[in-house]
C-alpha cells in the first residue's frame, strides 16, 4: 500500500529530479554566465507558464499544469545552485 501512495506524483517528482540533473550537468560543461542565461530564460518561460495556467486555462487543469510547472523550476534552480557551488569547490 505504501508503494502505492506516490502513484498520481511519480511523474511530476521525476521531472523535477530530471531537471535539475540536466542543469547540474550543464553547469559542469558551460560557463557560469551562460548557465545563470540559460536558468534565467527557462525560469522565465516556467513563469509565463504557471501564469497561463492560473489565468488561461483555471480550475483542476491549470493547478496540476502550474504544480508541474513549479517542480521544474525548482528542478532548475537547485540543479543550478548545486552545480555552481559543485564546481566553485572543485570536488
Amino acid at each position: 500500500m505504501d508503494a502505492l501512495m506516490l502513484e498520481g506524483w511519480t511523474l511530476i517528482l521525476l521531472c523535477g529530479i530530471v531537471f535539475a540533473i540536466v542543469m547540474f550537468i550543464t553547469s559542469r560543461k558551460v560557463s557560469r554566465k551562460s548557465l545563470i542565461s540559460t536558468s534565467t530564460v527557462l525560469s522565465l518561460i516556467c513563469i509565463g507558464v504557471i501564469i497561463y495556467s492560473v489565468i488561461g486555462v483555471g480550475g483542476w487543469d491549470g493547478m496540476g499544469l502550474g504544480l508541474f510547472m513549479i517542480t521544474i523550476l525548482a528542478g532548475i534552480w537547485i540543479g543550478t545552485v548545486i552545480g555552481a557551488i559543485s564546481r566553485s569547490s572543485n570536488l
